[in-house]
């Protein structure tokens, strides 16, 4: 079996922005290297599209673009499975979808005839002088595609008769909907075009762009999470400084009852350091447990230990970390920064796996072969 290697959004970010020849893509080849002989296989997760991909503004939709083929050329058709899906049994590579499991379709061919010919059975409701003969021949699942081809109906030749439905420029001028419509294209054919951005990072590329307007996705998303966790971990860490600071005080008074002639024992019975109380983390959380996979918290459980001990610098980009360590439990290796490996040095399901810089990631790959 291949191992199974995750990069480091920072890893495309470096690639993208240095010359061919650079340090990275040296060691990139080495990968690909791997990847081609069949003894790795790398795979991308939403958190990759999210944090390479998007906000793209007009001046930088060839860079984005491009960004999505640099995934999609690493990669492949190997996507890690959205992490709510992991609870479901959802298992990498996914069949390339990134945010919905290898079986869920956005757009299906079946329920768009069924909504279409409700839309029309509704406007037959509001034309008058119809008799009861030419509303049953209307309202005949076949009778839409013949009146948009009687009619030379042009609907889906402009992104706004899709509504909010992200497509591409591409999907407008292929004219998929309106072909579609007419019974001109197969239900394969429609399926796959207006799916198609589940499990190709290029094409998403292309439609993160041409709705740039919408808000950040990693703020719309996680922007509540994020600030919720924040929040917790300072309220943790404040109560550990004022425990600390505490202590201190009590240190100081010993000394100065002791100093005052106190019996030291008794002195120290009088000042006692006092500890944060900690919460039982070893017990997995069912419900995290029930909402990311069984067998999947631990890490969380660990990083908030880790968050509690006085000086620890969180940062907001932490919690995308953490959602996508979610994935280190099937990678061997996987990429995260240094900080992030710092933390779990220690956590026994990911020792040896965390690899903290990019150029590090061919040795521990050669490594594990020789194992």
């Amino acid at each position: 079996m291949p191992l199974i290697i995750y990069l480091d959004t920072q890893d495309y970010i470096k690639l993208f922005n240095e010359p061919e020849d650079g340090p990275n893509h040296r060691v990139l080849a080495d990968l690909l290297a791997y990847r081609d002989s069949g003894e790795i296989v790398m795979g991308f997760s939403f958190a990759t599209i999210m944090e390479f991909i998007t906000k793209p503004d007009i001046t930088n939709r060839p860079e984005r673009v491009r960004r999505g083929q640099l995934i999609k050329n690493i990669c492949g058709p190997n996507a890690f499975p959205y992490v709510s899906d992991l609870a479901r049994g959802a298992t990498f590579p996914n069949g390339g979808k990134w945010m919905f499991s290898s079986h869920d379709k956005i757009v299906s061919a079946k329920s768009f005839k069924r909504d279409m010919h409700k839309v029309l059975l509704d406007e037959l409701a509001k034309v008058e002088g119809l008799n009861r003969q030419q509303r049953r021949k209307f309202g005949r699942k076949t009778s839409l595609a013949d009146l948009m081809r009687n009619h030379g109906s042009t609907w889906g030749r402009n992104r706004s008769d899709y509504g909010n439905f992200p497509v591409s420029d591409e999907i407008v001028k292929s004219r998929i909907l309106e072909r579609f419509m007419k019974g001109q294209c197969s239900d394969a054919e429609f399926e796959m075009r207006m799916n198609a951005w589940l499990s190709d990072p290029a094409e998403f590329s292309r439609i993160a762009y041409d709705y740039a307007d919408k808000p950040n996705m990693i703020e719309s998303v996680f922007g509540k999470s994020t600030d919720d966790i924040e929040r917790i971990v300072k309220t943790i860490q404040d109560m550990a400084a004022s425990f600390q600071r505490l202590n201190e005080t009590q240190i100081k008074t010993r000394a100065s009852l002791v100093e005052a002639g106190m019996n030291k024992s008794e002195a120290r019975k009088l000042t006692k350091k006092i500890s944060l109380p900690e919460p039982d983390l070893d017990k997995p959380n069912e419900k995290l447990e029930a909402a990311l996979g069984k067998g999947r918290v631990g890490h969380l459980n660990h990083y908030l230990k880790q968050a509690m001990k006085p000086g620890y610098a969180f940062k907001r980009s932490d919690v995308m970390d953490l959602m996508q360590m979610c994935y280190a439990y099937d990678c061997d290796p996987f990429r995260c920064d240094k900080a992030m490996a710092n933390t779990f040095r220690d956590f026994e399901p990911f020792k040896g796996k965390l690899v903290g810089r990019f150029a590090e990631l061919p040795d521990c790959i050669a490594a594990r072969i020789a194992r």
